[in-house]
């Protein structure tokens, strides 16, 4: 019986492996007993466990990968898997798309206190099922969550540079000679200008997947979106056919705004549903990966009240989702989002009242065009105008594309 997920380990495998590394992969304390990686759908979590595996062992008969919905898992059942590849000396356990599984959250508990010398190491495109789980496994699990591609990754694999992540800080006191560093350094590697690249990545570079087909992308990354919203929001929340047709409204109008700034009663009057309904899908939304928030600057629960600015969640979304429902998003728009995605992946980010990012309470951000000047923020402290079609800044005015290597 196990011959058969080996078999399909092996035949899996070589795909994965020779992709390039995730930023992730060199975070994760591969030490810990059991790992949960969490994520949106293909931003590349199979691609960390094979590496993994490939790395640690070399060896499916000590480290195994499979699916939660492989149809061999679901007749012999997860139990009987393991007992087996127990007995069989198997160390490591790969679980990929674990929501998959039925009932899993239950099952992975029981393998967990059964099996104390098995590692389990899980994945989950579906956020919304992993953190709605019935039983308590935040004592047992150590969780990561896998954002999209960066710039930084995305220039990477483009032109074979090997540019590290840098801080907010060195951003904001040495733009200068970091500007300078990587055009020299892509101009090195290829004809593409930054500023060239910057625009492929806000259009197709945020999923992995893109390098399997430019051409492809767009309609596999409907699909992906398809996919969210019919099987991960429509089955965990039970909805009917008319809740999706609101979640897509909902989502052409957050993606049509400039930004969307959260009024739920006008919602609700303008969808035909009730304020619940809105709360309810907006947090799907939210878990799926496919909004992002901002909320408003302060603490306690007199700001957590206050209406949040949601985008859609990358830029790419912006190009896709577009499309198939029929509005155009604004360049402002866009440089908000990837400003705001890059800059949650390592700092707290709120709406302030002037400008429009607060980061870490401490510094103030204006996102704007090549033109952009600090008048709008002149009153703050430490405030800084992040341009776009900039490769070079001057004092307080930084190009906008350094925010993407942060991560």
């Amino acid at each position: 019986m196990l011959e058969v997920f080996i078999k399909t380990h092996l035949q899996i495998a070589p795909y994965y492996t020779k992709l390039s590394r995730r930023y992730l992969y060199e975070e994760i304390n591969w030490e810990a007993r059991a790992i949960a990686i969490l994520g949106a759908r293909g931003t590349g979590k199979s691609t960390i466990l094979f590496q993994y595996q490939k790395e640690k062992y070399d060896d499916p008969e000590r480290c195994l990968y499979v699916l939660g919905d492989d149809a061999d898992l679901l007749r012999v059942t997860l139990p009987v898997l393991v007992q087996e590849f127990w007995s069989r000396g198997g160390q490591v356990l790969l679980i990929d798309e674990i929501h998959k599984y039925p009932n899993w959250s239950q099952v992975l508990k029981n393998i967990y206190d059964k099996y104390p010398g098995l590692k389990i190491v899980i994945s989950g495109s579906s956020q919304l099922d992993i953190k709605r789980e019935k039983y308590d496994l935040s004592r047992r699990l150590v969780t990561y969550t896998l954002r999209g591609l960066s710039l930084r990754e995305f220039i990477n694999w483009q032109t074979g540079t090997v540019f590290a992540p840098v801080s907010l800080e060195e951003i904001l006191s040495g733009h200068l000679p970091l500007s300078r560093q990587i055009t020299e350094q892509i101009s090195e590697r290829t004809k593409d200008r930054i500023l060239q690249l910057f625009t492929q990545y806000l259009t197709y570079g945020y999923y992995p997947y893109y390098m399997e087909s430019i051409p492809d992308f767009p309609s596999k990354l409907r699909n992906a979106v398809d996919k969210v919203i019919y099987e991960d929001i429509s089955l965990l929340g039970d909805l009917q056919g008319a809740s999706t047709i609101v979640i897509k409204k909902m989502l052409a109008l957050i993606g049509s705004s400039h930004p969307f700034e959260v009024n739920i009663s006008s919602m609700a009057n303008s969808l035909q549903v009730s304020r619940k309904s809105i709360y309810t899908f907006l947090e799907y939304l939210l878990d799926a990966e496919l909004l992002i928030e901002s909320r408003p600057a302060g603490t306690g629960n007199k700001a957590a009240r206050k209406p949040s600015k949601l985008y859609l969640q990358n830029p790419n979304l912006y190009e896709v989702i577009g499309q198939v429902l029929d509005f155009e998003a604004k360049r402002g728009t866009i440089r908000e989002v990837f400003a705001l995605d890059q800059l949650i992946s390592r700092h707290r980010t709120t709406v302030p009242g002037a400008g429009d990012f607060l980061v870490d309470d401490r510094y103030t951000v204006e996102v704007g065009g090549a033109t952009k000047d600090l008048r709008q923020i002149s009153g703050a402290e430490d405030s800084y105008a992040f341009c776009d079609d900039m490769e070079s800044g001057y004092e307080r005015r930084i190009p906008l594309y350094l925010l993407g290597f942060l991560y």
